[in-house]
C-alpha cells in the first residue's frame, strides 16, 4: 500500500512541472525521486498517474464508445480484479482509473473471475466487444477456452497492445503508450464501478 504523505504530493506537482516543461519522464523521475526520497512503488505512481497537460489534453479528446471495444485483457481485468479485491486504484490525471499491481497479478486464478464479470457487463448493456489477451503470458489459452465457452470473442496475440492500437474500434486499456497511440480510448472501469472511490492523483493526497 501507498502511503499518501505530503511529500508525495509535492512530488507529483514537481513532476508534472517538469513534464510540461519538455523534460523525459525518465530525467524528470530521477530528479524528482532523488530530492523527496521516493521509493519503487511512489515511482510507479508518478510515472503511470502523472502526465503533461498536453499529454493529458490528447487522450482526454479520444474518449469516445464507438464499437467494438478492444478490450487489453490483463490490462483491464488486473484493474477489476484490483477494484474487487480492494487494492488501492487511482484516478490519474487523464481522468484513467489505474491499479499499482504492475502486472504481479497476471497468474492469478481470480482474473479470469475478472475477465468473465467484464465481459457480463459488456453483455448486459449490449455492447459489442473483444477481448485481447497476451501469447506471452502463461494460462492465456486456458484463459481463451473459458472465455469462449461464456461466447466472449477473444484474439490471442503475440503483441497486445499493438493490437489493440490498430484494430478498429475503441481501445480499452489503462496503458498510458496506448492510449496516445490509438485513434479513440474509453475507462470501462468507471462505468462498470460508477460508485468506485479511487484515490485522486494528486489532489486526495493530505
Amino acid at each position: 500500500m501507498i502511503i499518501l504523505r505530503k511529500q508525495l504530493k509535492e512530488a507529483a506537482y514537481d513532476y508534472k512541472y517538469l513534464l510540461n516543461r519538455g523534460y523525459t519522464s525518465k530525467s524528470s523521475l530521477d530528479l524528482i525521486s532523488g530530492r523527496y526520497k521516493l521509493n519503487r512503488e511512489e515511482r510507479t505512481l508518478l510515472y503511470r498517474c502523472v502526465h503533461s497537460d498536453s499529454d493529458v489534453e490528447k487522450v482526454r479528446k479520444k474518449v469516445e464508445l464507438k464499437e467494438p471495444l478492444i478490450i487489453d485483457g490483463y490490462n483491464v481485468g488486473l484493474t477489476v480484479l484490483s477494484v474487487l479485491e480492494k487494492d488501492q486504484v487511482f484516478l490519474c490525471d487523464d481522468g484513467f482509473i489505474r491499479d499499482m499491481n504492475a502486472g504481479s497479478k497476471k497468474s492469478s486464478p481470480r482474473i479470469i473471475d475478472a475477465l468473465l464479470l467484464l465481459s457480463s457487463y459488456l453483455k448486459e448493456k449490449g455492447v459489442d466487444f473483444i477481448v485481447i489477451l497476451d501469447s506471452q503470458i502463461s494460462k492465456s489459452g486456458e484463459l481463451k477456452r473459458t472465455l469462449a465457452g461464456e461466447r466472449v470473442t477473444v484474439r490471442v496475440v503475440e503483441r497486445a497492445d499493438k493490437e489493440v492500437i490498430i484494430s478498429s474500434g475503441t481501445a480499452v486499456t489503462s496503458d498510458f503508450v496506448v492510449l496516445m497511440k490509438a485513434s479513440r480510448v474509453y475507462d470501462v472501469v468507471q462505468a462498470m464501478f460508477p460508485n468506485l472511490k479511487a484515490i485522486k492523483m494528486p489532489d486526495d493526497i493530505s
